[in-house]
């Protein structure tokens, strides 16, 4: 994967594809296997931009990724320790993103302390939950999201063929400007 630099100082990892003129989908994850993902979406005639999850990372450095990508506007996916920047680049940038998916993510402020001041979420967003645990954070943080909001919970076991199938459903679900 290219390292495209920051505009705070580092390079970061980057793996853009998929068809060139279709709607763009960010995914900020910690998770290397999004393989299938990606060829599901491409699938789906939808582009990925991979961006992996650094503690670095903040709402200025991705938006400067995007801008080197020209990508003006896209749809936003997060999985594993990069939900919180997610959740801060889909309250603070509504110019840049259309809409959220999480999978096992809450607004920051859900757990009752301060959340750093995350404002809350005004586009619509997907909440993908695989447990018990998961579907109360996202419940409890419902009420920072001031679009759309949708739940849904996972069949299954997280490393099966049909996660990724109903993740990818999700995505184009949100994808789509209908």
């Amino acid at each position: 994967m290219p390292i495209i630099p920051t505009v705070d100082g580092f390079g970061a990892t980057v793996d853009v594809s998929g068809p060139d003129a279709a709607t763009t989908v960010v995914m900020l994850t910690t998770k290397p296997a999004t393989g299938a993902l990606c060829e599901l979406l491409h699938t789906a005639s939808l582009r990925t931009v991979v961006i992996e999850a650094d503690d670095r990372l903040t709402v200025n450095s991705v938006v400067g990724i995007l801008d080197t990508l020209g990508v003006k506007w896209a749809l936003l996916f997060a999985d594993g320790g990069a939900g919180e920047l997610a959740w801060r680049l889909a309250a603070t940038r509504l110019d840049r993103f259309t809409a959220l998916v999480a999978i096992d993510g809450s607004h920051p402020r859900a757990a009752g302390d301060s959340g750093d001041g995350c404002p809350p979420v005004e586009i619509n967003t997907t909440v993908v939950v695989t447990s018990a645990d998961a579907r109360a954070r996202a419940q409890a943080g419902q009420r920072f999201i001031y679009g759309e909001f949708r739940m849904s919970e996972l069949m299954g076991r997280r490393s099966a063929e049909e996660f990724t199938a109903q993740v990818a459903n999700e995505i184009v679900l949100r994808s789509s400007t209908w």
